[in-house]
């Protein structure tokens, strides 16, 4: 090739080239297909749209990944034996690790107490998986990886936060929380009518069901695969409705009324979960923030109750056998624990039981553990057990260097989200507060469900965190600044500065 062709292709814009092949590409599929092919080219346009709009937008990547993990299910293939889950929001984070290696000279990441916790939790992680294949067998290992690779969603969502320029005023974090809520509200919505109708989506769920007199209904899960899990999204959300509602800020009628509807409808799903731990993390959580707030007055605490009140009202004017229940069996079982401790905790002190005999009788176990996420799966107990409990879990599975890096890492999180210096708003100190507060509530849940398993949930609760951090006015917090690509042509450029 001469030397002119050689400049005169080094001058066409990468975008140019893309647009091109693409346009190509669907041409052909159009004209040999007929309207499968149109289908196809449609397809394939949408999704590369989207690809090159995260990689555009650092904000936009953001709220794609935000968008396939609280709203898109996941869909089971035949062609996988139909009980394995597939993630949109997976790929959404396979373009995000592309992103990255394409733009790292933009990515500016300020070491902090929480990516650095965030760090030795993960490589404690990684180094129980041989035992895992040692264990328990390359089958529970590949397992066992997997779920490994689920549990980066969260810390890679918190360093992309914290390493691109996301969020660069009070009002973008405004916007980014309100569309945190109206997607719960979705995803809330989704289970709550799954309960009552159940939607025909091919979709494996665990076995846990609401025993009436004549018939057992299942736990709404909404389109995550337990009801836990799912009460766990909808407390968050509940919880960050009910501290926005009670903060000392001016709020227009039409976002109290909002708030007040989400309150509602995270509620209902809430208690149609059936589950109690995610009922003590939003106690845990508001008691908290209202305490800190030094808002924890009769008054208060009166207007609280009584709006939780209505709307279980509601919920039992619609469902009066499944409210009725839920007093008389899930709490009521409360008060023979120390008659029936097992029947109390739904089976959890036997498991509880079984587990610290098993490891008491081989200590060495306990120093790197078992491999993570192991114990349902394992052979080792001669019988399938369920810890249901997220300390014992990461004892048991990642050892004491698990441990010690988990409870390093809640640390992390609670000290940097109670340390605030001068707060720019009183909108941003109101989410670091209800964030801290939650977390305290998350806490308290991990006595009776694991949370890293909810990845998805802490998909949403890391990325709010990040972006509270990156507002912070301290040099330390301050959020990156966008540096432009000297390789970037204009038109990217432009691109670039329109979608964030």
């Amino acid at each position: 090739m001469s030397s002119s062709a050689k400049t005169l292709v080094r001058t066409i814009p990468a975008e140019t080239v893309v647009f091109s092949s693409v346009a190509i590409l669907t041409g052909f599929l159009v004209v040999s297909s007929g309207w499968k092919g149109v289908m196809v080219a449609g397809a394939v346009l949408a999704i590369l749209g989207l690809c090159a709009w995260c990689i555009l937008s650092f904000r936009g990547w953001l709220y794609a990944c935000v968008v396939a993990t609280l709203v898109i299910p996941p869909f089971y293939p035949a062609a996988l034996g139909g009980e394995i889950p597939i993630y949109v929001c997976n790929f959404v984070l396979l373009i995000g690790f592309v992103t990255l290696l394409v733009r790292y000279q933009e990515f500016r990441l300020l070491p902090d107490p929480v990516s650095r916790a965030s760090f030795l939790f993960l490589i404690s992680l990684l180094v129980s998986l041989p035992f895992a294949y040692w264990i328990s067998g390359a089958s529970v290992a590949r397992q066992s990886l997997l779920r490994l690779l689920l549990i980066l969603q969260p810390f890679f969502v918190y360093v992309w936060i914290r390493g691109f320029p996301c969020f660069e005023s009070m009002a973008q974090l405004e916007r980014f929380v309100k569309l945190l809520l109206w997607l719960g509200a979705g995803a809330a919505i989704y289970g709550i009518v799954d309960f009552y109708y159940p939607i025909p989506i091919p979709h494996p769920f665990a076995d846990q069901y609401i025993y009436l007199d004549f018939e057992h209904i299942r736990r709404a899960q909404g389109m995550l695969y337990e009801a836990s899990s799912f009460g766990n999204l909808c407390a968050f959300f509940l919880s960050l409705s009910l501290c926005l509602l009670f903060g000392r800020q001016r709020l227009s009628n039409r976002y109290r009324a909002s708030l007040c509807l989400g309150t509602g409808i995270f509620t209902m799903a809430v208690f149609l979960s059936y589950s109690r731990g995610s009922w003590a993390a939003v106690m845990v959580a508001v008691s908290i923030f209202l305490v800190v707030q030094r808002q924890l007055r009769p008054r208060i605490v009166f207007l609280l109750l009584a709006i939780l009140a209505i709307f279980v009202y509601l919920v039992y004017q619609l469902s009066p056998d499944v409210v009725a229940n839920f007093f008389s069996w899930r709490l009521g079982n409360l008060a023979e624990f120390w008659q029936d401790p097992d029947s109390a905790t739904s089976g959890r002190w036997r498991s509880w039981t079984t587990l610290l005999q098993f490891f008491a009788e081989r200590l060495w176990l306990l120093l790197f553990g078992i491999g993570y996420k192991t114990i349902p799966s394992t052979n080792l107990f001669g019988k399938s057990i369920v810890a249901d409990n997220g300390y014992l879990s990461l004892l048991f599975e990642t050892g004491i260097l698990g441990f010690a890096a988990f409870a390093w890492l809640n640390l992390a999180i609670l000290k940097t989200l109670r340390d605030q210096g001068q707060a720019p708003s009183l909108f941003y100190s109101l989410c670091r507060t209800f964030l801290f507060a939650f977390w305290c509530g998350e806490m308290v849940q991990m006595l009776t469900g694991d949370i890293f398993t909810y990845w998805r949930n802490l998909t949403v609760l890391f990325a709010m965190i990040a972006a509270v951090q990156v507002m912070d006015p301290s040099p330390v917090w301050s959020a990156a600044t966008p540096v432009r690509s000297s390789g970037s042509s204009e038109g990217l450029g432009g691109l670039r500065d329109q979608f964030g």
